[in-house]
C-alpha cells in the first residue's frame, strides 16, 4: 500500500511549528528572565521619612530592611502584618509577621531603637490602607515600601491607585529572596512558585481592585 504524501499546506504548518519552537527553545533564558524581570518595579534609593516592610518572607525582608536602615536611607523603620506564619502557629508561638520581621531585621543589626511593628494587615491591600494613613498622621510626605523584588509590580499598582496615596512620594525597594536567585527562578522550585503566584495574584488584584 502506498503512503501518500502529506499536502503541502501541513507541511508548511509543520515547519512553523517546528520553528517556532525551535526559537523559543533557543532563546528560553532570555524570555524566563524577562518574565521575572516585568514583575521587578524599583525606584533608586533615596532618602525616605520611613521604611514600611511589608509582612512576610521576613528573613530576606528583615535582613535588607536593616541594610536600608544601617545605611541612613530612612529615619525608621514600621514593619507591618498581622498574619501569624503558620510553622509558628503549629509550635504554639502567635507572633504576627510584622514581629518577625522585626525580630529578623534586629538579628541582622537594625539600629536599636529604630524599628517598630504596626500589627495591621492580612495583604497587600489591607497593609496599604494601615502604612498611608499611618504616614498621613505622622507627617511624612516620602515613603519607602520595602517587599520582595517578585511583588513590586503588584505594589507599586495598589499604591498609585489608592486614594490615600496623594500628596505622599511612595518608593518601592525590593528584598532578594534568600531561596532563590531571581535572575534564574525558573532554577529553583521556590522561585517557580513565586513567580506563578505573583502572576496569579496580579490578575486577581487587577480584577479586584
Amino acid at each position: 500500500m502506498s503512503v501518500r504524501p502529506l499536502p503541502g499546506r501541513v507541511l508548511s504548518v509543520l515547519l512553523v511549528v517546528v520553528c517556532a519552537a525551535g526559537g523559543l527553545w533557543a532563546f528560553r533564558v532570555p524570555l524566563l528572565r524577562g518574565l521575572g524581570a516585568v514583575l521587578i518595579r524599583e525606584d533608586a534609593l533615596r532618602h525616605a521619612d520611613a521604611l514600611y516592610v511589608l509582612g512576610g518572607a521576613s528573613l530576606d525582608r528583615g535582613r535588607e530592611a536593616a541594610r536600608v536602615m544601617q545605611a541612613g536611607w530612612c529615619d525608621h523603620a514600621w514593619f507591618t502584618g498581622s498574619n501569624i506564619p503558620t510553622s509558628l502557629e503549629s509550635v504554639g508561638l502567635l507572633l504576627p509577621e510584622a514581629d518577625v520581621s522585626l525580630l529578623a531585621s534586629q538579628r541582622a543589626g537594625l539600629p536599636p531603637g529604630r524599628g517598630s511593628a504596626l500589627h495591621y494587615g492580612t495583604s497587600t491591600a489591607e497593609e496599604a490602607d494601615a502604612v498611608l494613613v499611618h504616614a498621613h498622621r505622622a507627617g511624612h510626605d516620602t515613603i519607602m515600601i520595602l517587599s520582595s523584588r517578585f511583588h513590586l509590580r503588584r505594589i507599586h499598582r495598589v499604591f498609585a491607585r489608592h486614594p490615600q496615596a496623594r500628596g505622599i512620594t511612595v518608593l518601592l525597594h525590593g528584598a532578594p529572596a534568600v531561596l532563590f536567585r531571581e535572575e534564574e527562578w525558573w532554577r529553583y522550585e521556590d522561585g517557580l512558585v513565586m513567580l506563578a503566584n505573583e502572576y496569579l495574584k496580579l490578575v486577581y488584584y487587577a480584577w479586584r481592585y
